[in-house]
């Protein structure tokens, strides 16, 4: 009995663990005895379904909207236009004036008309006249409220010194355009609406302008796209900067109106409508190969074999879908993604068919 437990029963183990191990290499190597098996070409397992969509018929509003902040106008400076020494003051800090009001008096000397005379000898000679005293008045450039003055009475000035400034009590929304909203801004709109955190109703926002400001950055709004200036627009300084990254970025702003109450540093939102187009032929964004002007799609061939690459004409989108102006008609079918693209690699598992073999 001792021998059966130290040595039959075992050696039995160790021959079924053999067993077993050969019957496990054979189902992963390809027990199969059938030799012509391995001549059998290969067959996939799995299909990826291209997914399509019909070009139709929609309406398309290309409304863009961009993350802003709300500043207080810096005051306007005011220069002198005439040198001179400073004699009066019409205008006390904190006064409020119009534009052209009378800030400041100044005088200067100009030399008088000169004459001739006759001198001992008979000869005529060109007397200098008298000094004369001229007065002049720097006006208010702009209308607002008068600021500490930077001259004193009986101060001397040049013509382009800073004397003083007004404040206008005037707001600016101010944000970043990304490359992107660039091209779908380049009709030049020239107001948007203007959503301000835990302020007023939405309210119009007028002199829309954009431009290039001093320095810029990365990020969603920082990117300028190598872009000009939209609509005759205009470098706003006050454009807040975004993001990290080097180079100018694309400034959009636009002034508040009068007696809507506002507050420097509030956030808002500026959305601007940059034209609208019905009744025209569309298709998703995901389709196309372009995004301004001209495009790419890609039509599948009748005869099952590759799609065919359709250039067409471009006109607004909204981001999700876009006019197509030239080159397809209603209820042509195109892929829905561009071939290759970031997106159609996205949702290839979920579009995948057939039966695994």
């Amino acid at each position: 009995m001792g021998v059966t437990r130290r040595i039959v029963l075992p050696t039995i183990r160790i021959l079924l663990l053999a067993v077993i191990a050969v019957a496990a290499v054979r189902l992963a190597f390809g027990g199969d005895d059938d030799p012509a098996a391995g001549d059998e070409p290969a067959v996939p397992s799995v299909e990826i379904v291209q997914p399509e969509v019909p070009v139709s018929l929609g309406t398309v509003v290309n409304t863009v909207e961009v993350e802003a902040t709300i500043t207080a106008d810096a005051p306007t400076p005011v220069r002198a236009t005439d040198g001179g020494e400073v004699t009066v003051l019409h205008a006390d800090p904190g006064d409020v004036v119009e534009k052209g009001d009378p800030l400041i008096e100044v005088v200067f000397e100009e030399e008088g008309e000169p004459t001739t005379e006759t001198d001992d000898e008979g000869n005529e000679v060109e007397v200098p006249g008298e000094p004369v005293r001229r007065f002049r008045t720097i006006e208010a450039p702009i209308a607002g409220t008068v600021g500490e003055y930077d001259v004193l009475v009986g101060e001397t000035v040049a013509v382009g010194d800073t004397v003083g400034s007004i404040a206008t009590g005037g707001f600016t929304v101010s944000g970043t355009l990304s490359a992107e909203q660039q091209y779908r801004l380049v009709s030049g709109p020239t107001a948007a609406e203007v959503q301000a955190r835990g302020g007023p109703a939405p309210f119009a926002c007028t002199d829309l302008r954009t431009g290039r400001s001093a320095s810029g950055g990365g990020g969603e709004g920082g990117d300028d796209g190598g872009g000009g200036d939209a609509g005759g627009a205009v470098v706003d300084p006050m454009a807040p900067e975004q993001g990290g990254g080097g180079g100018s970025s694309t400034a959009i702003s636009c002034t508040v109106p009068a007696g809507v109450t506002v507050f420097d540093g509030l956030a808002a939102t500026m959305v601007i409508e940059a034209g609208r187009a019905e009744n025209v032929l569309v298709v998703p964004v995901t389709a196309v190969e372009g995004a301004f002007e001209t495009g790419n799609v890609w039509v599948p061939a009748a005869d099952g074999g590759e799609p065919v690459e359709t250039p067409v004409t471009l006109g607004l989108t909204d981001g999700e879908v876009v006019e197509i102006r030239e080159g397809l008609t209603e209820g042509t079918m195109v892929l829905e993604f561009v071939p290759g693209g970031a997106a159609e690699e996205e949702v290839a598992p979920e579009m995948m068919g057939g039966q695994a073999g």
